[in-house]
């Protein structure tokens, strides 16, 4: 794959975001670079392709979220309330994978997961949130 101006600077941005952007939020961060909205779904499309970056769907906006590949696969821990995201070391799946794949003869080659929940800080405001009702 050739190396561009473009590329490059998608590149950048998503490496300094890990979590996560939308193209448009490409597009926001990478208004300085000179890009528009259609190279960087092009450059984007191209990166997937090359399995450079992974594409998600929120589930609560249904956005397209792409992330930079840096490693095999990462899972995360997502607050439902603030949308924090927290990376789990390693792969919790690993003994999951094993016995999928004994029993139903699929070679899984990638997964990719998400946990939803309330992250501490959100738990607490809530709790205290509640017993201010009461």
């Amino acid at each position: 794959m050739k190396k561009t101006r473009t590329r490059g600077a998608v590149k950048s941005i998503l490496l300094e975001h890990k979590d996560g952007l939308t193209p448009a939020e490409i597009f926001r961060y990478g208004e300085k670079d000179h890009l528009t909205l259609s190279t960087v779904y092009r450059t984007l499309a191209t990166f997937e392709k090359e399995g450079l970056v992974k594409k998600d769907v929120s589930p609560f906006s249904k956005d397209a979220i792409y992330t930079w590949k840096e490693k095999e696969h990462s899972h995360y821990l997502e607050c439902t309330v603030c949308h924090k995201k927290v990376e789990i070391d390693g792969c919790p799946f690993e003994e999951v994978n094993s016995k999928i794949e004994k029993e139903t003869g699929f070679a899984i080659q990638d997964e990719n997961a998400v946990l939803y929940g309330v992250c501490p800080s959100c738990r607490k405001k809530l709790k205290e949130e509640k017993k201010g009702k009461e």
